[in-house]
């Protein structure tokens, strides 16, 4: 996928992320798979005569996850009782409608798990569709049949939502490519929500070529950007999580990326260690962990905050026509439904929001400041600090860009809220104790550079800083 220069990518999380179920199954296969539910026809405009280029899905077929409006259908959300007491659709969703005037057709609405509330692909209503890469296996969910579809051959592309895993997990279980953009990277307008602040369009491909000519409409990038990453960060814990050695995922991963972009732009990273130290309201979950968590990993508590939110949005939407159809649900979503407790929400909040800052500042913030593109850099941290007015780092590395600007006075009173968050923080006092010697305080720069010795006695900074001043006043 084409992509701005400034763009670093994350790699380990999507793979650690796919849980290994093996669930073997027995039954007929059908003759397409078990993947559609319904059968449909949305054709393309007719295409643009020559010399003018053909539309950029000209010739392709997709089908899409039964969770999509489509004019004149009821998307059926995994369950008959979900047709049965909905209306039929008024318009259609405007990412088939985008991709249809691409030039693709679309043949067709898929089978999803039911309420698309699981990820293994298993439906009680539909049966579960067959895997082609391995039929005595599931295909995982929630987007099941999209991702059967294109397994089998049957379309050259398709479209699911990802809420918790349901691209990515059946594009893996199936040997396919699926792709999860960033969350409200494309609308979510005509489509049933399962839990908004999680629930990110996606498609599937198997030719690369494919997802890439899918991501340009749906993320309505121009043609003409096809610039290469600067910077590809491996999440090196994330692939521990693996029940494959990490050495052996993470060498095929730096071995591709070393080939088509070379070694200069491979980054490494502990995100687990990164957030912990930047996501306050990790503290708090792990707080509250039952006897036997208390030591769970950052990367666990983020997940296990990730599934309260999620299943809190999802009775939110939902419970009431839950609560008038109960007979008809699947047992264990009404279990899980009622084994969820609510009484932490709030600190979940606040570590999803965090945890989005402090990667943004990972991946965004640090590389504007690196660009020296200062401006922009000072608007990521604001944002993060409006959300997360208690991070030390936000404030001291804000700092660091009014300084480059000349903005001496936001500079120094940045690094006195860094150091009221944070005694030991030796960056603050140096870029405090430079704000200050611009702005003429050399007294009070001075002892900045003097205790920030005291917390470094080897700091280079400090040391020539210290002796310039006094040899000012001698």
């Amino acid at each position: 996928m084409s992509g701005s220069t400034n763009l670093w990518v994350l790699l380990g999380l999507g793979l650690a992320g796919v849980l290994l179920v093996t669930r073997k199954l027995r039954r007929v296969v059908k003759v397409d798979l078990g993947a559609f539910v319904e059968r449909l026809e949305l054709l393309p405009p007719p295409p643009p005569p020559p010399p003018k280029a053909p539309h950029p899905l000209t010739g392709l077929t997709f089908a899409v996850a039964d969770i999509f409006d489509i004019y004149g259908y009821v998307a059926g959300f995994g369950t008959p009782e979900w047709t049965r007491t909905h209306d039929c659709a008024t318009q259609t969703s405007p990412v088939v409608l985008a991709l249809v005037e691409g030039g693709a057709t679309c043949v067709g609405k898929t089978v999803i798990d039911e309420m698309a509330f699981s990820i293994t692909g298993v439906n009680k209503h539909f049966d579960t569709p067959t895997n082609p890469a391995a039929p005595e296996r599931i295909p995982g969910g929630c987007s099941s049949g999209s991702a059967v579809a294109v397994a089998g051959g049957i379309v050259d592309f398709s479209l699911g939502v990802d809420t918790i895993g349901g691209v990515r997990v059946p594009g893996g279980f199936c040997g396919i490519l699926g792709f999860r953009p960033s969350h409200a990277a494309v609308s979510n307008v005509g489509i049933i929500p399962v839990s908004p602040s999680l629930d990110t369009v996606g498609w599937f491909a198997k030719d690369p070529s494919i997802l890439r000519r899918v991501g340009h409409i749906l993320l309505q990038l121009p043609y003409a950007d096809s610039r290469q990453p600067r910077n590809i960060m491996i999440a090196d814990d994330c692939f521990e999580l693996s029940k494959i050695p990490a050495s052996r995922l993470t060498q095929v991963v730096i071995k591709s990326v070393e080939k088509l972009l070379g070694r200069q732009v491979l980054k490494h990273v502990n995100l687990g260690n990164y957030l912990a130290s930047k996501v306050c309201s990790l503290r708090e979950l792990q707080s509250g962990s039952k006897n036997g968590e208390s030591k769970l990993s950052s990367l666990v508590s983020l997940a296990n905050a990730m599934r309260v939110l999620y299943t809190h949005e999802f009775k939110d939407n939902h419970m009431e026509w839950i609560n008038s159809v109960k007979s008809a649900l699947d047992s264990n979503i009404l279990s899980s439904l009622s084994s969820v407790s609510s009484e932490r929400i709030g600190v979940c909040h606040s570590a999803r929001n965090e945890a989005r800052l402090a990667l943004n500042a990972l991946l965004k913030g640090n590389l504007a400041y690196k660009e020296k593109q200062w401006q922009k850099a000072i608007n990521l941290y604001t944002e993060a600090i409006k959300l997360n007015g208690k991070n030390a780092t936000y404030y001291s590395n804000r700092a660091a860009a009014y300084l480059e600007l000349g903005s001496y006075r936001q500079a120094e009173a940045d690094c006195t809220s860094a150091i009221n968050l944070e005694k030991k923080n030796v960056k603050a006092y140096l870029r405090r104790g430079t704000a200050r010697e611009m702005l003429g305080y050399y007294k009070e720069a001075v002892e900045d550079f003097k205790y920030a010795l005291v917390l470094e006695p080897t700091n280079k900074t400090a040391n020539l800083a210290v002796n310039r001043l006094n040899k000012l006043f001698q």
